[in-house]
C-alpha cells in the first residue's frame, strides 16, 4: 500500500517538474519569437561614407562586388543612394536611401529593374521601421510561376530586353500581371495573366515606334 502511495506521488512530482519545464520553455520561446519580432522593425545599417569620399568621382563612386553584384553609390541633396544589380541568373534589384544627417538607413527597395516593386521598407532618423509593405502579396500567381508561363510561349521573349516590360497591378481593376514585348517592328504585343489563377485574360497589342 504504501510502495504504491510512494509511487503516486512520485509520478505526480515528476509530472509537475516537467509541466513546469514545459511551461519555462514555452515561456523562453515566446521571448525569443518577441524579441525576434522586435529586432525586425529597427534597423542598424548605416552609410560607409568613409570608403565614399575615399573612392567618389565627384558625387558617384562605382564599383563590382566579388558575387558580380553592379554597385552605383550617388550623392544627392539630402541624401545618399544606392543601387545594387545583382549578376544573373538573380533578377531583382536593391534600392537603398540614407539619410545625409546621421548616414542611418531610410528606405530599402527591393523590385524587378525599373518596373515594378517587390518589397518596400521605410524607417526614420533613428532606424524605426515605420512603414513595410509587401507587394507580392496579392499575388497568388507569384513571378516565379509567370516566368514558367512565358517560357511556354511560342515567342521567344526577352526578360531584360529594353523592348521588354513587365508590370502589375492590385485594385479596383483586379489583381495582373502584363507582359509587354516585341514581336514584330512599330508595334508590342501585351499579355494579361490572372494573378490569382495564373489564367492569360486577353492577348493584346499597339502601335509604337522602335528606337
Amino acid at each position: 500500500m504504501f510502495k504504491g502511495f510512494f509511487f503516486v506521488v512520485f509520478l505526480l512530482c515528476n509530472g509537475l517538474v516537467l509541466t513546469s519545464q514545459n511551461i519555462t520553455h514555452k515561456k523562453q520561446l515566446k521571448k525569443q519569437e518577441r524579441t525576434t519580432q522586435n529586432d525586425t522593425t529597427r534597423t542598424t545599417e548605416k552609410f560607409d561614407i568613409v570608403t565614399f569620399e575615399k573612392n567618389k568621382i565627384n558625387t558617384e563612386y562605382n564599383f563590382v562586388l566579388d558575387d558580380g553584384t553592379k554597385v552605383r553609390q550617388v550623392e544627392g541633396e539630402n541624401d545618399y543612394s544606392v543601387y545594387e544589380y545583382p549578376a544573373p541568373p538573380e533578377l531583382f534589384m536593391t534600392f537603398k536611401r540614407f539619410y545625409k544627417s546621421n548616414k542611418n538607413l531610410e528606405q530599402h527597395v527591393i523590385r524587378f529593374p525599373n518596373r515594378f516593386l517587390k518589397k518596400r521598407l521605410e524607417y526614420d532618423k533613428e532606424g524605426k521601421l515605420v512603414e513595410a509593405v509587401d507587394y507580392d502579396k496579392p499575388f497568388k500567381f507569384s513571378f516565379e510561376q509567370l516566368l514558367e508561363l512565358i517560357k511556354k510561349e511560342k515567342d521567344i521573349i526577352d526578360l531584360l530586353g529594353k523592348n521588354t516590360t513587365i508590370g502589375r497591378e492590385s485594385g479596383e481593376n483586379g489583381t495582373n500581371w502584363y507582359v509587354t514585348y516585341k514581336k514584330v517592328s512599330m508595334r508590342r504585343e501585351v499579355i494579361k495573366v490572372d494573378g490569382i489563377t495564373g489564367e492569360i485574360l486577353e492577348r493584346s497589342h499597339y502601335s509604337h515606334l522602335d528606337n
